[in-house]
């Protein structure tokens, strides 16, 4: 079996998961509930939150331009604005086509001779999103049971949520970046077989370069804090514009939760994923708190987690214009290919 027959394989398999996660969410929704949900909706809450959704992307942006800038990579913040919002586009609008971490570094790449550095920076970019959401969590859920909003029987599931999060990142980034640790537990063999893992030989000056500047990555953790906190109050006020019976810190504990498990590469774009997770977070908070029937919760929340998603297809769609007006984008293979040859001829 080639590479690209595994592929489509790997693809159908994910969207037979994202389909039946949605019927599983779909099937108890009362559509008629839906639409009267949606029609009396609060129409300047959901455009103030739509502005934080922007908000946000534009953040992102700027923490990938100021990575670049300790790599030294010469590339404008618009420059970088419209490779993120070309990047959503097809992380969100388009999701399992090209992703969007690939086609932000094959443009980086082609503004500097440090192909490789282009590429950690832009991998580091995402990390530095993952851990910041992992210990927003963490702490979060420290801070409401200290404070008593939340019992300890309502933080088991999100707890245990976080731990596995927390775990996962502190796991992934140990594994990355420390050979020795590889060594001790033989899993050499495994970080050879990651499509990455030449990347970051080939760009060893960029990743120690990254371990020399440990200030950097704190102030990037802070420029992720602030993106983050941006779109989870948009999320919140979606909530507060539906009339949904949830409080700020249940957002600010299973949004950064929802996000990370949805980021498992499991569906594409994490659908039926994320909207899985939704209701299995927020429907018991939304019981408890106006005591409706199952149903109609998971109508309430299925509906935000809908309007979340279409708000995240919406901050994409400039994607389009940058698309329209720059260079044309070659397929997957073809970017990974050129990418590669870069590296290998070693002009980094």
């Amino acid at each position: 079996m080639n590479k690209k027959t595994k592929k489509i394989l790997l693809l159908i398999v994910k969207l037979a998961i994202a389909v039946a996660l949605l019927c599983w969410v779909l099937r108890t929704v009362d559509w008629a509930q839906f639409r009267e949900t949606i029609s009396q909706a609060s129409i300047p809450m959901m455009l103030v939150a739509l502005l934080g959704f922007f908000l946000s992307l534009v953040t992102i942006a700027i923490r990938l331009w100021y990575l670049l800038r300790v790599q030294e990579i010469p590339i404008g913040l618009w420059e970088i604005i419209r490779l993120t919002f070309l990047g959503q586009f097809f992380n969100a609008v388009v999701p399992g086509t090209v992703g969007g971490d690939l086609v932000k570094a094959f443009y980086a790449a082609k503004h500097t001779p440090h192909k490789g550095a282009a590429l950690v920076t832009v991998f580091i970019d995402r990390l530095m999103g993952l851990t910041e959401l992992a210990l927003l969590a963490g702490v979060m859920l420290l801070t409401v049971w200290a404070t008593g909003q939340m019992s300890l029987q309502e933080l088991r599931g999100p707890g245990i949520a976080c731990i596995a999060a927390i775990g996962a990142v502190v796991a992934l980034m140990v594994f990355l970046f420390s050979r020795r640790f590889r060594q001790i537990f033989g899993l050499e063999k495994a970080y050879r077989k990651l499509p990455i893992a030449h990347h970051f030989e080939s760009a060893a000056e960029a990743a120690h370069k990254f371990r020399e500047h440990k200030g950097a990555l704190v102030v990037a953790l802070f420029f992720s804090l602030a993106a983050h906190s941006a779109w989870i109050v948009g999320v919140m006020l979606i909530g507060r514009g539906l009339g949904i019976e949830a409080a700020w810190h249940h957002y600010f504990v299973f949004i950064p939760l929802i996000y990370i498990i949805g980021a498992v590469p499991v569906t594409p774009g994490g659908v039926g994923l994320v909207e899985s997770f939704y209701a299995a977070f927020f429907v018991p908070v939304v019981m408890a708190a106006t005591g409706m029937i199952e149903n109609d919760a998971i109508t309430d929340i299925g509906t935000l987690a809908f309007i979340v998603r279409f708000f995240d297809i919406v901050r994409g769609l400039p994607g389009i214009a940058v698309l329209l007006t720059g260079t044309k984008i070659p397929q997957t293979a073809a970017m990974e290919a050129e990418l590669d040859s870069e590296l290998e001829s070693g002009v980094d």
